[in-house]
Parts: structure tokens; C-alpha cells; sequence
């Protein structure tokens, strides 16, 4: 027997320039009974990360004290954070994570358990486009698609932390997968898209039946194939299908609480979305935001998704594959731009639509262009990573104190050097892995799936080498650790308390603040601020107050917490 290692053709594309079969593609991910090394790769992108370390701000902290809190009260239908009700998202992703958090509660603290939901809806995510491309074309251009969104970096940014944008993400995917079937199967088709925007409403509210919405409407406008009674079909099935996601759980909202059910659909959807929200809520949409990140975001499925479309445009007035996906993306973009709120976050939803687009590309890149995106994702990703074994080096072996500068955000500023051998072996077995994989040796293989190895094995390495460090920088556990004792008697009051902190303090201490900014007036004889210089607010005694701690996170130079003491009596406390 040969001792030669095999092709890697069994588990990702040799791409050759050749015409563009209908309806079958170019050679593909052809796996075979290498099946197993596709599932091996997308379980190493995903898993690794999703466990060992405590809630990060700033989805992390608030998700896990609304997962808390459902699970304590058994009040699935209003999500409440730190004893005031969150309104801003439904509760699908949090259902899902305290189901979780549960069923591993034996093994995996709630935090843990809980994030799991993440690679749960990336996972579907990836079966959904695998299904959407094996519909459209087969197979092989499935597995393509899926590695074209595996290769995003907004997906490797994103797709390990608490989000429930990750579930928006699983929702236009399952919906995608739909769309190959309306014509010969409408009911089914119909089914599976209604499914996947009740899905995105669950998970994020309007934007999914929005953007599929508009999505139906424009395919008949624009292009004539799907002005046929089947689409017609198509959609009535799918708007049914979705009628039970879209209104059990805001029906029981409004039976609870029609104040409630207007704070989230009114305030929280319409009013985030177009900005006459007030207070403004969610992040500033600021000029040029998109310009500058989504690039980043969606590289490389949307420079693959405009060469398909350039090359084969030509094709566009009769190829129902790149209508519907051109479509979905160009209405995901427009929402994203027309939206006041924008955050890196958001633009997941948009990597389904283009990954389906840019698989065509990658199976059909010339064969200069597959060398040099090889040579690229070689010296790009491979130099990372070799940069990260430095990194790690020079912090675990330097005889000098380390003086970080660049790193002050991401070390804590004394950094435990023990050697964690089963994190050293794990990250050598990667390495070692990913450098066959990307092409260490005399077999030809894929340009796309030595970079989606190499994401993979960069990601690998900073859970492997750095986690423990970076969470000692990130988490919350040790601050209100040392500040428990000081909360011992007495109800707390709190000023300038971020969301995430006061899920924290929840959290891990049990706490609930009254929070001065809407309850002025305070009998509380303790006050927890975040405040870099800890001044009080305006308070009718503020000569008494003491203060008794203060802390923050390790190099963290902008939040610190300071806890003040003050003698028994009523008092009221303005803003500053």
C-alpha cells in the first residue's frame, strides 16, 4: 500500500477552468467516504470556544441572565434582565439556550450550556445551505456553498459567542433552502421558507419577514419566470407556514401586557430601525460604518458573489438561483443601510445569499487565480498563525515582566504562565492538521478550503493558547467576587450601571440595584457607580457618602465600579 496521503480531492475542490455545465457544476467538494474529514473540519471551526469561559460582554452577559431568569421563574413569555423586563428581542434564541443549559447542567456550568445555542443555529445554518445548494444544482455545490460561508470572517467573528443574530443567521438559511423546490413542489417549498422566516421573527423580529417579503414581491416584478400560479403557490404556503411563528408568542405578549407588546414591537423594532426611538436604542448608525466593516464581514463570499454575477450575467434573466439569491441579498443591504442601527453583528444575515452566489465562482476560478488564492491563504492565515505561537511564546517564556502595550485589552496585566499540556497538545494537533490540510506536502488541493482550514486553525489556537487569559480580562467573575463581602447588608442602589454589569451583578451575586436614573429617591444606604474618577451623582446628602471599594476588570481602562456607604435615611440623587 501507497504510503502517499490522499487526494485532497476527497474532502474539497480541484478547481479547473471549464465551462459551466446545466445543470450540473464543475467538480465540487467531492467527499466519498471522506464524508467524515467535511464533518471534522466544520466541527473544528464551530465547537471549539462555544464552552470554557464566563459570559463576555455584550450580548453574552445580558442573554445569560435572561437564560437565568426564564429557568428560575418558568416565565417563558417575557424575557427580564437583572429585574426589569428586555423587550428588545423575541425569546427564540433564549428558549433554545435554556434548553440547553439545562440538558448539560450536570457537566457545564448555565453560562456554558447556554452558548451552545450558538453552534446549535450555526450548525443548522450550514445544513440549511447545504441543502439549498444540493436543491439548486447537487451535492458537491452544496458542500461549496457551505464552505464559501464557512470562509467569511464575520462568520468565524461571530459564530462562537452568545448572539441571537446567529439565529437570525440559521432563519434565512432554512429559508434559502426552500426556494430550489417552489416550482416542482410548492407545498414543501413553502413550508420550509415559512419555517425559516418564523425562524428569523423569533429570533430578531420584523427584519426576516421583512426581507422575505419584499424578496417575494420583487422576483415577479423583476424577473418573468416567477410570475407562474406555482410561486403563487409557493408563497401563500409559505405566509401560513409562518403564521404560527409569528403570532403565538406575541399574542401571549399582548395577553400579559399590551404595554409590553408595544415597548417590543413599537419601540424595539419600528422605533430602533427607523430612529424615533427615545431614548435612541442599540448602536449608533454612524456614516460610513459599512463601508468600513462589511468588507470584512463578507470577504470572501461577496468578491466571489460579484465576479458570479459578472461573469454570468448573461445568465441572470433565466437562472432562478441567482434571481432569488441576488435579490435576498441586494433587500438584506438595504435594510442594513436604511436601518439607524448598525452593529458588525447585523450583516450575518447577508452571508447566506452571497455564499449561495459565490459558490459558483469557486468552483469555476482559473487556474492562476486558484494557485494564487492557495499562496495567499497559505502566507495570510499560516502567518497568523505562526504569529500566535510567537505571541504565546514570548508571554509564557519571557524571564522579563511583560509590559503588553498592545495587548492591554486582551492580558490581564500578571498572567499566569502555567503550562496547560492538554491545551499545548490540542493546539500542536492542529497545527499539525491544518498543515497537511493547506497543502504541506505534494498533493494539489482547493484554495477555498486551505482557507477555511487556516480560519479554522487560527481560531483553534487563540481558544487553545489565549482563552484563559483572555477571560480572565473579560469576565465579570472576579470583580463581583471581591465586591460580594461589601454587599452583604442592605439594599443596593446603583448610577451609571451598564446593562451588561447589572446582568453580571445579578448573576453572579444575586443582586438587583434600584437604579437612580428612574427611581431618583432611594432609601438604599449603598450606591454602586461606573464611573472612571467614581463621582456621585447629585445627592441631597452626598457629604456622607463613604467610600468602601472599588474595581474593575483586569486592563480595563474604561469601566471601573466604585461602591460608596452612606447612614440610614431617605435621600434623592439627581443626575450630575
Amino acid at each position: 500500500m501507497s504510503s502517499t496521503p490522499p487526494d485532497l480531492d476527497d474532502i474539497g475542490p480541484l478547481v479547473r477552468t471549464a465551462p459551466m455545465p446545466q445543470p450540473a457544476v464543475a467538480r465540487g467538494f467531492v467527499l466519498g467516504t471522506r464524508t467524515w474529514a467535511f464533518l471534522l473540519l466544520l466541527g473544528v471551526y464551530v465547537l471549539p470556544g462555544l464552552v470554557g469561559h464566563e459570559p463576555w460582554k455584550q450580548d453574552e452577559t445580558y442573554i445569560v441572565e435572561i437564560v437565568r431568569n426564564m429557568l428560575a421563574t418558568g416565565d417563558a413569555v417575557v424575557p427580564r434582565m437583572a429585574g426589569e423586563t428586555f423587550m428588545e428581542k423575541p425569546p427564540l434564541f433564549y428558549w433554545v439556550a435554556g434548553a440547553l443549559a439545562t440538558l448539560t447542567s450536570p457537566v457545564l456550568p448555565l453560562h456554558d450550556g447556554a452558548r451552545l445555542a450558538t453552534g446549535l443555529f450555526v450548525l443548522l445554518a450550514c445544513g440549511a445551505m447545504a441543502q439549498c445548494g444540493r436543491g439548486w444544482i447537487d451535492a458537491q455545490f452544496g458542500r461549496t456553498t457551505v464552505f464559501v460561508l464557512l470562509a467569511c470572517f464575520g462568520l468565524a467573528a461571530f459564530s462562537h459567542l452568545m448572539l441571537t443574530d446567529t439565529a437570525l443567521l440559521a432563519g434565512v438559511a432554512v429559508g434559502m433552502a426552500g426556494l430550489p423546490r417552489w416550482r416542482t413542489r410548492p407545498v414543501a417549498s413553502g413550508l420550509t421558507i415559512g419555517t425559516g422566516v418564523g425562524i428569523g421573527f423569533l429570533a430578531k423580529g420584523l427584519l426576516a419577514p421583512g426581507v422575505f417579503g419584499l424578496t417575494a414581491i420583487l422576483l415577479p416584478l423583476c424577473f418573468a419566470r416567477w410570475r407562474v400560479r406555482a410561486y403563487a403557490h409557493t408563497v401563500l404556503v409559505a405566509l401560513l407556514a409562518a403564521l404560527p411563528w409569528l403570532t403565538l408568542w406575541p399574542a401571549a405578549l399582548w395577553l400579559r401586557s399590551p404595554t409590553l407588546f408595544n415597548d417590543w414591537l413599537w419601540t424595539n423594532n419600528i422605533g430602533r430601525f427607523v430612529g424615533f426611538a427615545v431614548p435612541a436604542l442599540g448602536a449608533a448608525h454612524d456614516a460610513g460604518f459599512w463601508t468600513k466593516n462589511l468588507w470584512w464581514i463578507t470577504f470572501p463570499a461577496a468578491p466571489l458573489a460579484f465576479i458570479a454575477l459578472w461573469r454570468d450575467r448573461a445568465q441572470l434573466a433565466s437562472d432562478e438561483r441567482m434571481q432569488s439569491a441576488a435579490v435576498l441579498a441586494a433587500v438584506i443591504f438595504g435594510v442594513l443601510v436604511a436601518s439607524a442601527s448598525a452593529r458588525d453583528g447585523y450583516a450575518l444575515p447577508l452571508l447566506p445569499p452571497l455564499s449561495l452566489l459565490g459558490a459558483r465562482c469557486a468552483l469555476t476560478l482559473a487556474p492562476r487565480v486558484e494557485a494564487a488564492w492557495c499562496v495567499a491563504a497559505r502566507v495570510l492565515l499560516g502567518g497568523i498563525a505562526l504569529a500566535l505561537w510567537l505571541a504565546w511564546a514570548v508571554i509564557m517564556f519571557s524571564p522579563e515582566p511583560l509590559q503588553p502595550h498592545a495587548l492591554a485589552d486582551l492580558l490581564p496585566p500578571h498572567p499566569d504562565r502555567h503550562l496547560d499540556l492538554a491545551r499545548l497538545a490540542c493546539a500542536l494537533a492542529a497545527t499539525a492538521g491544518a498543515a497537511w490540510l493547506m497543502g504541506f506536502h505534494r498533493r494539489r488541493q482547493a484554495a477555498l478550503q486551505t482557507w477555511v482550514t487556516g480560519i479554522a486553525l487560527c481560531w483553534v489556537l487563540l481558544v487553545a493558547l489565549f482563552m484563559p487569559w483572555a477571560d480572565e480580562v473579560k469576565s465579570y467573575r472576579e470583580v463581583f467576587g471581591a465586591l460580594r463581602p461589601a454587599l452583604a447588608s442592605g439594599c443596593v442602589a446603583s448610577y451609571g450601571l451598564g446593562e451588561s454589569e447589572r446582568a453580571m451583578l445579578r448573576y453572579y451575586d444575586g443582586v438587583v440595584t434600584e437604579r437612580l436614573e428612574t427611581r431618583p429617591a432611594s432609601a438604599c444606604t449603598l450606591i454602586l457607580l461606573e464611573d472612571p474618577d467614581g463621582r456621585l451623582p447629585h445627592c441631597s446628602d452626598s457629604t456622607t457618602w463613604q467610600p468602601v471599594w472599588n474595581g474593575a476588570r483586569p486592563g480595563d481602562r474604561q469601566e471601573h465600579l466604585w461602591l460608596f456607604r452612606r447612614a440610614p435615611g431617605p435621600a434623592t440623587c439627581t443626575d450630575r
